[in-house]
This record gives C-alpha cells, sequence and structure tokens, in this order.
C-alpha cells in the first residue's frame, strides 16, 4: 500500500495548486493506507513511535482544524486583522454571521485533505522493516529517474506538450514530474543521502565487500549512486536553479557522510576514489556546456527578483494578524491586499517563495511554536541517528535538512509529493534502530 501511495503521489502531486482531480485521488487512495496503518499501530503490530513524536503529529494535525472551527461574532470580530470582514459585511447590509478564524475557510480545508497523504505515508512507514523501507526507497529513486527521462522530452519541446504533466509549469526547463523546476531540483537533491544509504551495508557491521566486488575494486553499489549523483548534477545545470545549485555541494557533502558513517570509516579508497570522480566529471561537464546560462541566473538582472521585494510587505502583513494567523491557505487573498502597484506584472505571486515566513502569515505564533517543537525533535532525533541509529536514519536526517533549506526561498512542502517524501523521511527518523541491531519484521 505504501508503494501504491508513493506512485500515485508521485504521478500526481507534482503541482501545489491546479490539479484538485489528481490530488483528491491520491487522499483518497491514502485513506485505506491511514486506515490500515493506524490499525497496526493500535493492535501493536507496528512499533509505536516516541509520545513526544505522536504528540507533535496531534498539533500539526489540530492546526487547520482550529482555524475552520465556527466563532461567534462577539469573538471573531475583535480578532486582529478581520476589519475588512466587518466592513465587507457593512456595505452589503449583512448580518453578522458565525464565522471561522481563517479569511480563506475553502483553501484552509483543503489544506487540512492535503494532509492525509503525509500522515498515511509516515503512519505507514513506521511499520516497515529495513528491507522494506530499502526497497522503498528504491523506488522513490526510480521515480526520480522517470522523471529525468521525461525531462529530456521536455527540454526537447520548449514549447510544450504531452511531456508536461501540468499546464502551469516552467516551460523549456527539466520539470520532471514536478510543475517547477524548483521543486525538481529540491526533490533530486533530498533523494542524494537517501541514494548513499543504499551503498552501505545494512546492519553497519563494517564495510562488507559486495559478492561480485573484487578486492581493491569498487562496490557496484557505489558505481549506482555515482551514477545518481552524476545525473543528478547533470540535471541541475539544466534546471538552473539557483536553490538547486547552491545546495549541490552540501547535498554530495551529505551523501559523502552517510557512506563514510555506514563503513565506520573504513570505506574502500577505490570505491571513495570511483565516487568522487563520477561527481566531478559531471561537474565538470556543465561547467563546460551549461555554465553561462547558471551564471544568468546569479546575474544583476536578478537581484530584483519580486520575492526579496515581496517579502517586506509579507512581513507587515503578518504583523496585523498575530498572534493567531490569517489562516492556512490565505497567502494569495492576503498578499493581494496589500500588494503595492509598483510589484503588480504578470507574474503571478501565488507563495511567498519563503515557507516560514508564509507560515508565520497564516499560523501566526502557534503554527511558529509548532515548528520549534519540530525543530527540537529534529535536532534530537537526528543526533541520535548519527550517534547510534541506522544508514537510512542518518540519510533520513540529511533529506529533511536539505528540504527545510530550499524552503527558506521556496515553497516545496506545498506540493503533495515533497510533503510524502518528508513524511517517510521524518518516519525512517521517528525511532532509528541502533547499528547491528537485527531486523524482524512485524
Amino acid at each position: 500500500m505504501a508503494v501504491l501511495l508513493t506512485a500515485a503521489v508521485a504521478i500526481c502531486g507534482g503541482a501545489s495548486r491546479e490539479n484538485p482531480i489528481r490530488l483528491a485521488a491520491v487522499e483518497l487512495l491514502a485513506l485505506p493506507v491511514a486506515a490500515v496503518a493506524v490499525r497496526r499501530l493500535a493492535t501493536g503490530e507496528a512499533r509505536r513511535p516516541p509520545t513526544a513524536t505522536l504528540i507533535l503529529l496531534g498539533l500539526i494535525l489540530i492546526l487547520p482544524i482550529l482555524q475552520l472551527v465556527p466563532l461567534p461574532p462577539a469573538i471573531w470580530t475583535v480578532l486582529p486583522g478581520q476589519a475588512p470582514r466587518l466592513d465587507a459585511l457593512g456595505l452589503a447590509h449583512l448580518r453578522t454571521p458565525w464565522l471561522p478564524m481563517s479569511l480563506a475557510p475553502a483553501q484552509t480545508a483543503a489544506m487540512a485533505l492535503a494532509l492525509i497523504p503525509p500522515v498515511a505515508m509516515f503512519l505507514a512507514s513506521l511499520s516497515l522493516d529495513r528491507p522494506r523501507a530499502r526497497r522503498l526507497v528504491i523506488l522513490w529513486l526510480a521515480l526520480a529517474v522517470l522523471g529525468l527521462a521525461l525531462g529530456l522530452a521536455q527540454v526537447a519541446s520548449p514549447g510544450g506538450g504531452l511531456a508536461y504533466p501540468y499546464r502551469t509549469t516552467n516551460l523549456g526547463s527539466l520539470v520532471g514530474l514536478f510543475a517547477n523546476r524548483n521543486h525538481e531540483a529540491g526533490f533530486l537533491l533530498a533523494l542524494a543521502p537517501l541514494a548513499a544509504a543504499l551503498a552501505t551495508p545494512p546492519t553497519g557491521r563494517g564495510p562488507r565487500p559486495h559478492p561480485t566486488e573484487r578486492p581493491g575494486g569498487v562496490d557496484p553499489r557505489l558505481w549506482l549512486l555515482g551514477a545518481f549523483i552524476g545525473l543528478s548534477v547533470v540535471a541541475l545545470g539544466v534546471i538552473r536553479s539557483r536553490a538547486g545549485v547552491i545546495l549541490a555541494g552540501p547535498a554530495i557533502l551529505a551523501a559523502l557522510a552517510v557512506i563514510w558513517r555506514g563503513s565506520r570509516g573504513r570505506l574502500r579508497w577505490g570505491s571513495a576514489v570511483g565516487f568522487a570522480l563520477v561527481a566531478a566529471l559531471a561537474a565538470i561537464a556543465v561547467a563546460v556546456f551549461g555554465l553561462t546560462p547558471i551564471l544568468d541566473r546569479f546575474g544583476p538582472r536578478t537581484s530584483g527578483e519580486m520575492r526579496f521585494e515581496a517579502w517586506p510587505y509579507v512581513a507587515a502583513a503578518a504583523e496585523r494578524f498575530l498572534p493567531l494567523g490569517a489562516g492556512l491557505g490565505s497567502f494569495d487573498r492576503v498578499f493581494q491586499s496589500v500588494e503595492p502597484l509598483g510589484l503588480v506584472s504578470v507574474t503571478y505571486f501565488n507563495h511567498a517563495h519563503n515557507d516560514y515566513l508564509e507560515l508565520w502569515l497564516e499560523a501566526g505564533w502557534l503554527g511558529a511554536a509548532i515548528l520549534a517543537l519540530f525543530l527540537l525533535w529534529l535536532i534530537a532525533r537526528a543526533l541520535s541517528a548519527w550517534r547510534e541509529g541506522s544508514g537510512l536514519a542518518r540519510a533520513a536526517s540529511a533529506a529533511i535538512m536539505l528540504i527545510l533549506a530550499e524552503s527558506a526561498v521556496d515553497y516545496p512542502l506545498r506540493t503533495e509529493t515533497m510533503m510524502v517524501l518528508f513524511a517517510f523521511c521524518c518516519a525512517l527518523l521517528a525511532a532509528p534502530r541502533r547499528e547491528g541491531q537485527r531486523e524482524v519484521p512485524p
């Protein structure tokens, strides 16, 4: 069931808007997955995560529900930022009704429904033993390669066509299974450390040679990892995502750290040199054939990009709705009310391109508190994973941090595919087993 959900979300969940039918299909598919996962947790068939993890999950789920609860006029009319609502009701000569706190209840409800697939994946992944989890990682990598193959057709047809899975997209760019090229770049980067985890021994009892590896040779698993990293680096050069280019170095270093830690510092020199050679050749190819277009993306003409000019107005708007926020999914409506005429153009600014700033606007202090709790949880689990956890747990912590880093200048977690991948990584990190611990399927 987790395999079906992964495949469905990769094919249907790569856009943040304009795909309600596809998202509804994924959400319906996720319902039985969540039901079975909850039953397994309740009956003890699956390992339960620590109580703190379940509490944090509950806080995330309850946030949009609280914003949708209808409030009497005596309460919602005194909340910060509600004056435009009252003015509209007065101009229409309507009675003041019960209304939810959210200024965009339909969008907030959609956000609540969008949480079903990642929650289902998180709970289902807790039921997976390590071999099955590794096979699910292989599926994610296979879907990424499928997206790269589709990207070749996209680059060859810059005017649009069947190669692009979504109508509103970056035409002429390699977007893979996504609508946004930045999300494709973030997807590849997040998978790099997970691919590295597959190149390490599952139990961590030292570097055991692969059956086909000759003494002093290169482990075939590392060749496959090098091939994936090389393809990803070349793809980043074609995608020309600035965040992707900047985070490529940390992603490769994270992959190397996962391999080195998994081999307990006894990585074969031949394997290390082979991996580094593949990555270097890919980087050289990008520098030779695509350096000029990449540098153009960092040129002076991009210094006044809209996202940087808009952030002060987003922050000012967020102050109007503190401490509760304007409601999840309300960014578009709120920003249009504060957007200066100098920023109005043919470009549609549908998100803040900074998930932390957008969360501050939409969820206020409660959203910031939940984010802070999650970061504390992440730090604690990551430290535990790197001390005594499995290779998959260490890789998952690196993947989560890469996605969070991209979220500072984009909105990867507003797409269903990235949310489900993020939830899968959180499940791998939720209860990392010690290296050498024997896996017993539930």
